[in-house]
C-alpha cells in the first residue's frame, strides 16, 4: 500500500488496539452456541486462519497478490458474517506480525471484514446448490479487490484529510489495485475449488448446515 507505512502510531498503541481486536475476533468466532467451541470447530477455525495468513506471507513478494480476499469471500459465504469478520481480523493481525504491523493493520482488517460480509451477502450468487460457480467467484474477487483497496486507501486521510490527497493516492495505487484483481482471478481459478471443498467439509463434523438466506448467518 503506497504511503501507508508513513502513518505513525506508537507500538504500544498498536499493540493495545490489536489486543482488543483479537479478543473481539475470538468472541465472534467461538461465542454463541456450544458447537462453536467444540474441539473440531476450534481446530478448523485456527487451521483456516493459519492457512490464509501463511499464504499471504508466502506470496508477500508479489505486490497485492495473496489468497486472503478469495478465501474470505468463501469464509463469509459458508461460515457467515460473524465468523467471517473474526477470521478476517485474525488473519490480518497474524500475517502482519511477519509482514509489519502499524496503523495500516486496522484498515486492512476492516477492508477484509467488509469482504467477508460481502461474501455472505452474495453467497447465493457464486454458490449454487452447494456447487461453486468459478466465473462468478472471479467477478466477486475483482469487485472485492477494489473495495478492499479503497477502504485501505482511506488511511491517508488521517495524515491529510483532503479529497485531493485521496484521489491522487487512488490514482497512484491503481496498478496495485489491478494486480490485486488479477491475483484474485488466478486464486479463484486455482485455489477456489479447494478452498470451497475444505470449508464445506469443515461443517460436517459438527453437523452444521448452510442456510439459504443471504441476509443472515449462513451456519446453524
Amino acid at each position: 500500500m503506497l504511503g501507508l507505512h508513513a502513518l505513525g502510531l506508537s507500538p504500544e498503541s498498536v499493540l493495545f488496539i490489536e489486543m482488543i481486536l483479537v479478543c473481539s475476533a475470538l468472541f465472534a468466532i467461538f461465542g454463541g452456541e456450544k458447537e462453536n467451541r467444540s474441539s473440531k470447530a476450534v481446530v478448523w477455525s485456527f487451521g483456516i486462519i493459519a492457512a490464509l495468513a501463511l499464504g499471504r506471507i508466502i506470496l508477500g513478494p508479489i505486490p497485492n497478490v495473496q489468497p486472503v480476499t478469495i478465501g474470505l469471500l468463501l469464509v463469509g459465504a459458508i461460515y457467515g458474517i460473524r465468523k467471517g469478520i473474526g477470521i478476517a481480523i485474525l488473519v490480518t493481525i497474524l500475517s502482519n506480525f511477519y509482514l509489519g504491523s502499524g496503523m495500516w493493520t486496522f484498515f486492512q482488517a476492516g477492508g477484509w471484514s467488509i469482504v467477508a460480509v460481502g461474501g455472505c451477502i452474495a453467497a447465493n450468487q457464486f454458490i449454487k446448490d452447494e456447487k461453486l460457480m468459478i466465473g462468478r467467484l472471479m467477478i466477486a474477487g475483482v469487485i472485492a479487490a477494489f473495495v478492499f483497496n479503497y477502504i485501505v486507501s482511506l488511511s491517508v486521510l488521517i495524515a491529510d484529510p483532503s479529497l485531493g490527497v485521496l484521489i491522487a493516492y487512488l490514482i497512484t495505487g491503481l496498478p496495485f489495485d489491478l494486480l490485486h484483481a488479477a491475483g484474485n482471478i488466478v486464486i479463484a481459478i486455482t485455489l477456489g475449488p479447494s478452498m470451497h471443498n475444505m470449508l464445506t467439509r469443515s461443517l460436517s463434523p459438527t453437523n452444521l448446515t448452510i442456510r439459504s438466506s443471504s441476509n443472515e448467518s449462513r451456519v446453524e
